[in-house]
């Protein structure tokens, strides 16, 4: 029989054991709400992206584009780095694709279907390859864990929006809309309005001309040095000329009242058609490929950008105790020879 001091012991212990660990911890692991919390955020975010996409494709909003897909990128980063299971993470990836395609239910069958494979394959290549770095790695490196993930999820993205648009493509709309395209000229212009902000090329043609005109004349020592009556004689004088000349590089056959975008769509539009027209599909195959790796380039850049803005949230995740880097001991097999 136990002794009374065994007894004791016994009692004390398992008193303590039933005292010192709540129930809830025990149902519900470290992090339990904090997860759950990721995954409705990275739901919310593909609900922006999803809307954000059919917008673009029919008003050529491509800003609001790219800036929606910025907290959706730091949104899937920390699914990937805090959501250990890889099956609840796939099941949060179809919910994603779920969304994403339910802006578009118009769409034929097969193009949705098409679309929402591609994302889903690069988003689960992408989840792959981060989670064995994960695995395999000594030390938490953000940046290189979930660089995988980013890369593949632009590249979902892009072949997801190519493919919901090639439905609309027709003689009038080349797999861009013009508003779309109206959009993207815009956003262009703004950039090279960076290098020349004296011209201003989201105008008229007659517009452009003057502020080409104004421009290469500003340049000149000899112009400036003169009164503003010879100026003003000279401005006059040149004007009709680079006019001319700007209309026959826009294809000529122009009044001058014509935006530039416009002008830029139709020189485009025409081309395309024709080329559509000698080469069939292989041009189509050309268009895609160019398409996509202009796209990918730009989402090159937006990457990037979304995983500087990931690492800054997670440092300061880290810096208020919301998660912790731990050490572990791993027993680990190999394979050598005898």
């Amino acid at each position: 029989m136990p002794t009374s001091l065994e007894n004791t012991i016994r009692g004390i212990t398992k008193e303590n054991l039933l005292e010192q660990i709540p129930v809830e911890k025990i149902l519900k692991p470290k992090g339990f709400y904090e997860t759950i919390a990721i995954d409705v955020l990275a739901v919310l975010s593909s609900i922006w992206v999803g809307y954000a996409c059919s917008v673009f494709l029919e008003t050529g909003a491509v800003l609001d584009f790219s800036i929606s897909i910025f907290p959706f990128l730091v949104l899937t980063s920390f699914e990937t780095v805090f959501i250990k299971s890889l099956l609840r993470r796939s099941l949060v990836l179809l919910l994603e694709t779920a969304i994403l395609l339910s802006f578009f239910y118009q769409s034929s069958a097969i193009y949705l279907l098409t679309a929402g494979s591609a994302f889903l394959f690069f988003s689960l290549a992408g989840e792959i390859l981060s989670r064995s770095l994960i695995l395999t790695s000594i030390e938490v490196n953000f940046l290189k864990f979930t660089s995988p993930v980013f890369k593949k999820t632009i590249t979902g993205l892009v072949l997801f929006t190519i493919i919901i648009f090639v439905p609309k493509w027709n003689d009038k709309n080349v797999f861009i809309s013009p508003a779309a395209f109206g959009g993207v000229f815009v956003w262009a212009s703004g950039i090279a309005q960076n290098f020349y902000p004296e011209i201003h090329f989201n105008s008229t043609v007659d517009d452009l001309a003057k502020e080409i005109t104004r421009y290469q004349l500003t340049g000149s020592d000899y112009y400036a040095n003169l009164p503003a009556a010879a100026q003003k004689s000279i401005f006059d004088s040149t004007l009709p000329q680079i006019s001319d000349r700007l209309k026959q590089v826009l294809g000529g056959n122009l009044l001058g009242g014509e935006k530039i975008s416009d002008v830029l769509y139709k020189i485009i539009l025409n081309s395309l058609n024709t080329w559509r027209s000698d080469f069939g599909i292989w041009f189509v195959i050309a268009w895609i490929a160019v398409v996509f790796l202009t796209s990918r380039t730009i989402g090159a850049f937006i990457w990037w950008i979304a995983a500087l803005i990931a690492l800054l949230i997670y440092q300061f995740l880290i810096a208020l105790n919301f998660a912790a880097i731990k050490e572990e001991s791993v027993t680990k097999e190999s394979l050598v020879f005898p």
